[in-house]
């Protein structure tokens, strides 16, 4: 019971912040989306940005097996 009313809580208080964030932005928008200064309609990907971020995905992952064997005795 003591997990379902946190999870009503967190689901309450993101609620509210969507709703002051539309109230405060307005609703979305295709203009808003495809505008020349949107970042996300100007993102052009390269082989850096897919090296970069497999980078991080593989140390992200080395430091959760790390953890979980030295710390928390997990056997594989």
């Amino acid at each position: 019971m003591r997990v379902a009313a946190r999870v009503l809580g967190i689901l309450l208080v993101a609620s509210a912040i969507v709703v002051a964030v539309v109230l405060w932005l307005g609703p979305p928008t295709l203009a808003r989306e495809y505008v020349v200064t949107s970042e996300v309609a100007r993102f052009a990907p390269t082989i850096g940005h897919g090296l970069i971020q497999l980078g991080g995905e593989s140390f992200l992952l080395a430091v959760v097996i790390y953890a979980s064997r030295r710390w928390f005795r997990v056997r594989l």
